[in-house]
């Protein structure tokens, strides 16, 4: 017989409450939150993690090579496109998704100046026509 496993929560204090069509779950004492994954499984610390579904996952198909280098960095990023013909634009975001800044590129070649960040990891997402086309991990080193 096959085994199955439902998320569990073990945590110094909480409850979970259901009426139906509503859940209510809580607990005490979780200050830091991560999620480990591997192949079908996944362990979250910190806040209840729901079932997740996806629906739908949009590639674009582009019309441009993108180089970034290099990264690490410890001061400028440089992106190389080839045979650009659009304007995107590129945005750095922290890890916690918070926007840095923004900027519109229309030629081959951008730069973007990260001396003013303190070193860490930072997602530089590159968007065409307001869409996402393509985000890097940038890891900015001292």
């Amino acid at each position: 017989m096959a085994q199955s496993a439902s998320p569990d929560v073990i945590s110094c204090s909480g409850n979970s409450f259901n009426n139906g069509g509503n859940q209510l779950d809580w607990t005490l004492g979780e200050p830091v939150t991560s999620t480990l994954s591997g192949g079908n499984n996944a362990l979250s610390q910190g806040f209840h993690q729901p079932d997740l579904l996806i629906t739908s996952l949009n590639e674009l198909q582009l019309d441009y090579l993108l180089n970034v280098y290099p990264n690490p960095t410890t001061d400028i990023v440089h992106l190389q496109f080839t045979d650009l013909k659009v304007t995107v634009s590129i945005e750095l975001f922290t890890s916690e998704g918070k926007l840095l800044e923004s900027q519109k590129v229309n030629s081959n070649e951008a730069q973007l100046s990260l001396l003013k960040y303190k070193a860490g990891t930072y997602l530089l997402s590159v968007k065409e026509s307001g869409s996402a086309a393509k985000t890097f991990r940038i890891i900015k080193s001292h």
